[in-house]
C-alpha cells in the first residue's frame, strides 16, 4: 500500500477514535489505548517527514497531537521513529483496530468510517471530555477477563500489560495476551502480513519480458557511461597549440590581439565548450562515476532475490540512473548542438579573443566579433583540419544513441511496471486482521490461500534461487 493511502487510513482511524465518545473517554483510563494512539500519531510524523505525505494539503500529526494533549490534559512527547517501514505502520493500524474490537467492542467498520468530513474544526470539537462522559464510560473501562480454555488457561485479569510478542517489522507489539504469544511462538512462527510473504504478489500484472528490459537498460547505461568517459578524455587530450605564428598566417588579424596574445593549448573541449576531464582529479571523478553506474546496473540486472522482482523494477531504482542520464546530457549539451550543426567553435573563438584577451563584453564584444569574423572563421577552419572532429562526431553519435536508448527503456519500464492491486491488497489486509483477531481469542484462522501465487511457481523460483547460490558458492571455493 502506498504511503499516502496509509497516511489517510491513519487519519481516518484517529478521527473515528476521537469521534467515538466511548473510545475518546477511555483514553483517560486505558494506558494501552493511549500508547497505541500516540504511536499512530508518531507514524504520521514518519509519513510526513520521510514520504512527504499530506491530506487535504495539510500535515495532521500536529493537529491530532494537540487533540490528544487536550483530551488527556497532560504533556506528551511525540517523535519520529527511525527505520519505520510502511508495513510496520500498517501493522500498527491493524493492531489498534483489533485491540479496540477485543477490549472495547468497537468494530473495524466504525474505525474506518469515511462518511463524514475530517477537518481541523472537527478535530477541535471532538477533543474534549465532559464530566457526563466520564460518568457514563468511566465504569466500563476495565475489560472482562477473557478465558480462552477454562481447563488449561486462567483468565487474563491484568490491565493491558505489554508482552514481548514480536511484531510485523520485527519490533515488539504491546498488548498481546499470553494465548496470542503461545499460538505463534509454540512452533517458532510469527504472524506475517501477506506483504512480507513472498507468496503474495500485490500487483495487477506480470510482464513476461521485464528481464530483457532490465538487461537492455543495463547495457545502454554502461555504454553511455563508457562513451561519456572516453569522450571526456578524448576532448581533453586532443589539442592544437595556437601561437603568434598561427595568427600571423591569417589575414586581417586584429593588431591589438597580436600584441596581447602569446599562445594557448586549444583542445576539442574548447571547440565544443564542454568541460572534459580537467587534471588528475577530473579523471578520478570520471572513474568513480563509471564505477557508480556499474554498481547501479548490477543492482538492476542481478537475478531477483524475491518472487515479485521477476516482474518489476521499483520506481525508486530508476531515479538514480535517470539523474545520471540528465547529468551526462547537460555536460555535453553544447557537444550535441555541435553534432546537429551549430557552429560552437566560432563563437567560442570570438569569446576567447574578444573577452579574455581584449576584455570586451556585451554589445562591444558582439561588434568586435562581427568586425573580425573573417580571420576568426579562417582560424576555425584551420582548427577543423588540426583537431579530430571526425572521430568526435562518431563518438558523440554513439553516445547520443545510447542515452536515447536508456531514456526510452526507462520510460517503457515505468509504463509496463505492474501497478498495485488495491482490491487484492485490501482483501489481504482483511484476511490478516481476521487471523490476528482469531489468535487473540485463542482460535485459529487460515488466511484465504487464493491471495497467494501458486505454490509450484514459488517452489520453482526458490529452487532456481537455491541453485544460483550453490553455484556461486562452488565457484568461490574453486577460486580458492
Amino acid at each position: 500500500m502506498e504511503a499516502n493511502k496509509i497516511y489517510q487510513n491513519s487519519i481516518t482511524t484517529l478521527a473515528n477514535l476521537i469521534k467515538n465518545e466511548k473510545l475518546r473517554t477511555n483514553l483517560l483510563y486505558l494506558i494501552e489505548l493511549k500508547t497505541q494512539s500516540i504511536q499512530i500519531i508518531n507514524n504520521l510524523l514518519v509519513l510526513e517527514l520521510e514520504h512527504e505525505c499530506t491530506f487535504k494539503d495539510k500535515k495532521w500529526s500536529a493537529i491530532f497531537g494537540k487533540s490528544l494533549v487536550n483530551i488527556l490534559k497532560e504533556k506528551i512527547k511525540f517523535e519520529k521513529q527511525d527505520n519505520k517501514s510502511l508495513e510496520d505502520i500498517l501493522s500498527d493500524i491493524v493492531f489498534f483496530q483489533t485491540y479496540c474490537f477485543n477490549n472495547l467492542q468497537v468494530s473495524r467498520d466504525e474505525l474506518t468510517n469515511e462518511s463524514f468530513e475530517i477537518t481541523e474544526d472537527f478535530v477541535k470539537e471532538n477533543s474534549k471530555i465532559t464530566e457526563e462522559l466520564k460518568a457514563k464510560y468511566g465504569e466500563t473501562v476495565t475489560p472482562e477477563p477473557e478465558v480462552v480454555d477454562k481447563q488449561k488457561e486462567k483468565p487474563n485479569d491484568k490491565k493491558s500489560n505489554k508482552t514481548a510478542g514480536a511484531g510485523i517489522g520485527g519490533g515488539p507489539i504491546p498488548g498481546f495476551n499470553s494465548q496470542f504469544n503461545n499460538t505463534f511462538t509454540q512452533n517458532g512462527n510469527l504472524p506475517l502480513h501477506p506483504l512480507q510473504d513472498q507468496r503474495f504478489y500485490p500487483y495487477n500484472g506480470k510482464p513476461k519480458y521485464m528481464k530483457y528490459f532490465k538487461w537492455g537498460l543495463g547495457v545502454s547505461l554502461i555504454l553511455s557511461a563508457l562513451f561519456y568517459f572516453v569522450i571526456s578524455l578524448f576532448i581533453t587530450f586532443d589539442y592544437f597549440t595556437i601561437n603568434k605564428d598561427t595568427l600571423n598566417g591569417l589575414s586581417s588579424v586584429d593588431q591589438t590581439v597580436l600584441e596581447k596574445f602569446t599562445s594557448i593549448k586549444w583542445t576539442l573541449s574548447n571547440s565544443i565548450y564542454s568541460s572534459g576531464a580537467n587534471g588528475i582529479f577530473g579523471i578520478i571523478i570520471l572513474i568513480l562515476m563509471v564505477l557508480m553506474i556499474g554498481w547501479i546496473v548490477y543492482t538492476i540486472v542481478q537475478p531477483p532475490k524475491i518472487y515479485k522482482e521477476k516482474f518489476m523494477i521499483p520506481g525508486m531504482t530508476l531515479v538514480v540512473p535517470s539523474m545520471f542520464i540528465f547529468m551526462m546530457i547537460f555536460s555535453f549539451l553544447n557537444g550535441f548542438k555541435f553534432l546537429f550543426g551549430t557552429d560552437i567553435q566560432l563563437s567560442v573563438l570570438a569569446s576567447y579573443f574578444g573577452n579574455e584577451i581584449l576584455g570586451k563584453e556585451g554589445d562591444a564584444l558582439n561588434t568586435w566579433a562581427n568586425e573580425n569574423k573573417a580571420w576568426l572563421t579562417e582560424l576555425s577552419s584551420l582548427l577543423d583540419g588540426e583537431l579530430n572532429f571526425t572521430l568526435l562526431r562518431v563518438l558523440l553519435w554513439l553516445f547520443f544513441i545510447s542515452l536515447i536508448a536508456s531514456g526510452v527503456i526507462i520510460v517503457l519500464i515505468l509504463i509496463l511496471n505492474p501497478k498495485i492491486d488495491r482490491q487484492k491488497l485490501s482483501f489481504a489486509n482483511e484476511e490478516y486482521q481476521k487471523m490476528i483477531t482469531a489468535a487473540m481469542q485463542g482460535q485459529k484462522y487460515e488466511i484465504d490461500s487464493s491471495i497467494y501465487e501458486p505454490q509450484d511457481e514459488i517452489d520453482a523460483f526458490n529452487e532456481e534461487l537455491k541453485n544460483r547460490q550453490e553455484k556461486k558458492k562452488y565457484d568461490q571455493e574453486d577460486e580458492q
